[in-house]
């Protein structure tokens, strides 16, 4: 298995192989990525007190070894999310300027999501799908973190959004691979590295291939992606299907003004993990199927909390399998195996409306809430580690605020604010 890894890494690599080997040998470079969507990125900046540099991508930095960023204030404020600069470039290349609806249909852990919600208008909205239960839920608290709220979070086969066929704008696919270029992240690869897997990927991509096919609309967009340099599932897999697909055209794209023909692939010889993309547009009409819109529910204990806790004029109000979810547009009925509609409300206990914490990290929701809370710097540090607070207010629930940044709820009763912050995220160090 190793003598096989490296026989085709010098196959690929060719002249450059031993200079791949000296690579292999350094560590890879940690980086971050700018949610500027939550906050001005000159903002975000001055609030990292740690040392970083640029990159290639304007809202990606590489930061310190020792740094533990999942420690830090502007990650737990969704501000920052630690992502491979490689894994950072896909989302670059498409045009959304007239993205209405876009799927991602390997989603998790979520930053190519991230990415992408970045580039996409607040109006449009994403379907972030996993089919894997465990890392689908890993997903739902990365977006949620970061305070996205245009988006319907699936863990679906991506076979079974078939009743989208047609309708879609952008299709993102970052295929499960078999993860060559991460050897250096995880070195364990090398021990089940095999021809067989590597063909039973391509042969999964392949399929995958197909069900992107389906969902994109005339002029649609289609971002390939892995983390492989294995030709049968990067130049192969992508000349294979535009074979099957004569209405599907590579499109060229820029990166860091480096102009490629629809095809680019980064190495460790970019000083990156690696990463290949493909970036490809439907010419010809598909056959599309009307889209089918979730029905809105009513129910007064919902509303009333609505009413009195939030600014909203116009809202959209659904459930599902018996949560509350919010939205100001109008959603996509996606059926079963749903974990997210947008903005998850809440939920009714004991006769009560109990809302959740996405509520209060939504990013569409900073000024539609009644009651706020900007808390100082002391204040936020002992709330985070599950302290109450206390306030002269009057009872209520409140939007608690850091530096302008919206980021938990607390319930106030009787001069303190109690604690609501999930005690999976409380910080125990």
């Amino acid at each position: 298995m190793e003598t096989l890894f490296y026989e085709r890494l010098k196959e690929y690599f060719k002249d450059d192989y031993d200079l791949v080997l000296e690579k292999l040998k350094s560590e890879s470079k940690k980086s971050f990525f700018i949610n500027g969507i939550k906050a001005n990125s000159d903002v975000i900046l001055k609030m990292i007190d740690f040392n970083y540099q640029k990159t290639i991508n304007p809202k990606v930095y590489y930061y310190d070894d020792e740094v533990s960023i999942g420690k830090t204030k502007v990650y737990e404020l969704g501000l920052i999310y630690p992502q491979e600069l490689s894994a950072s470039l896909p989302a670059l290349i498409a045009d959304t300027s007239d993205v209405h609806l876009a799927i991602d249909l390997a989603s998790a852990p979520g930053g190519k999501t991230i990415n992408i919600l970045n580039r996409l208008s607040e109006n449009a909205l994403l379907i972030a799908n996993e089919i894997d239960y465990k890392r689908a839920q890993v997903l739902v608290s990365n977006l949620e973190r970061s305070g996205f709220s245009n988006v319907i979070i699936t863990n679906k086969k991506t076979s079974d959004f078939h009743h989208l066929d047609g309708s879609v704008d952008l299709v993102i696919l970052d295929a499960p691979c078999s993860g060559e270029g991460m050897i250096k992240k995880y070195p364990e690869i090398i021990k089940e590295y095999s021809l067989a897997n590597i063909n039973q990927c391509a042969k999964r991509q392949s399929e995958i291939l197909e069900d992107a096919y389906r969902l994109l609309k005339k002029g649609g967009q289609l971002i390939y992606s892995t983390c492989t340099f294995a030709y049968e599932e990067d130049e192969k897999q992508v000349q294979d299907f535009l074979k099957r697909h004569r209405d599907m055209k590579l499109k060229k794209f820029k990166i860091a003004d480096k102009e490629y023909e629809g095809m680019a692939k980064f190495t460790f010889l970019d000083d990156m993990e690696g990463q290949f993309m493909a970036y490809m547009i439907k010419e010809e009409e598909g056959e599309a199927r009307q889209v089918k819109y979730k029905k809105t529910v009513s129910n007064k204990l919902v509303e009333d909390f609505i009413k009195d806790n939030l600014n909203l004029d116009n809202y959209y109000l659904y459930e599902q399998n018996g949560h509350y979810y919010l939205s100001l547009q109008a959603l996509i009925d996606l059926k079963d195996h749903v974990l997210r509609y947008a903005i998850y409300l809440g939920d009714i206990i004991k006769n009560r409306f109990e809302p959740s914490h996405h509520l209060y990290r939504a990013i569409a929701l900073k000024d539609s809430y009644k009651n706020v809370y900007h808390l100082s710097e002391e204040e936020y540090d002992a709330y985070v580690k599950g302290l109450e607070l206390d306030a002269d207010v009057k009872n209520g629930y409140y939007a608690l605020f850091y530096k302008d940044m919206q980021f938990a709820y607390g319930k106030a009763s009787n001069g303190k604010i109690k604690n609501k912050y999930p005690k999976g995220l409380r910080k125990t160090y």
